[in-house]
């Protein structure tokens, strides 16, 4: 029985039939089909709320089996991924393993977490968005995209700080400094893109040669690159708040702050993005945690 929640729960219980809920008893007993073998029974993650009104939770739950496993199927994007977190920070042995706060490994193992997040995102919201190449008429909309593409990553302050403080009036000066050649790499790409798709008009008006402009051009209007620095850091500090804590009791909070960060990013709803943000995390933390760092 793998049943999660708040104040503990089941990871891997072994339960005889007559031991379940007798909410779902019933219909896991109908879905294992009269069969000796043991089957791993996945129920979903309840917050402190929901426990306290387990059996109306339970009776609303869809049990599906899946070979030899029986599980919930979550109702929502986000109790998916509440079920997704809280699984990693309850079985999976680099988040069980990853450093708390007060650990000396603490900084540098969610530094490269933090590292490992920003960089992804510079990829995959770009990706996302001009997924379109209309996208690029609107340059007001584009130019920052860009120019968060070829932005600077935080290193952070131990051991304290993981993300860039858009309160923080050296933000944009730390976040571009000298990123010229970064920015007309990013800008590279789009020029022979468009030119691929058939635009050229368009492409011209993205090469390279423009990068200066399109640098003084954001930085004039800097509003909407410090949005996504700000969403970005939302992300970043819940992934590391639920993971130093290596508590179940923080998987609401994460999911609750991710996916308000992400449901907006950039204007738009990017909370699919989530579940390949713990992968990378996850992958993160695997190499951090095996290296004993």
């Amino acid at each position: 029985m793998y049943w999660l929640r708040e104040s503990g729960g089941d990871v891997g219980t072994p339960r005889d039939a007559d031991e379940l809920d007798a909410t779902i008893r019933t219909r896991v007993v109908e879905l294992a089909g009269g069969g000796d073998g043991a089957l791993d029974v996945y129920l979903p993650f309840l917050d402190a709320r929901q426990s306290h009104r387990r059996a109306e939770v339970l009776r609303g739950v869809t049990l599906v089996r899946e070979g030899d496993s029986i599980r919930s199927v979550p109702p929502t994007a986000a109790a998916k991924l509440r079920d997704t977190a809280a699984m990693l920070v309850a079985t999976h042995p680099a988040w069980i393993a990853a450093p708390t706060e007060l650990h000396a490994a603490y900084f540098p193992v969610w530094q490269a977490v933090s590292l490992a997040v920003q960089k992804a995102l510079r990829r995959w919201i770009p990706e996302i968005y001009f997924h379109d190449p209309a996208r690029y008429e609107d340059r007001d909309a584009a130019f920052p995209l860009l120019v968060y593409a070829a932005s600077r990553v935080c290193r952070g302050r131990p051991r304290t700080e993981f993300t860039y403080d858009v309160a923080d009036a050296e933000v944009l000066p730390r976040a571009l400094h000298q990123i010229g050649g970064s920015l007309q790499s990013v800008l590279e790409a789009v020029e022979r893109g468009l030119h691929d798709c058939g635009r050229p008009a368009l492409a011209r008006r993205y090469a390279p040669r423009w990068h200066q402009d399109v640098l003084r051009a954001v930085q004039k209007k800097p509003r909407t690159l410090l949005g996504v620095l700000g969403d970005e850091a939302a992300v970043v500090n819940a992934l590391v708040g639920l993971g130093s804590r290596r508590k179940l009791h923080a998987v609401k909070p994460f999911a609750r702050s991710a996916g308000m960060a992400l449901q907006t990013m950039y204007g738009q709803d990017l909370r699919p993005l989530a579940f390949r943000l713990l992968q990378e995390a996850t992958r993160t933390l695997e190499t951090k945690v095996c290296s004993n760092v």
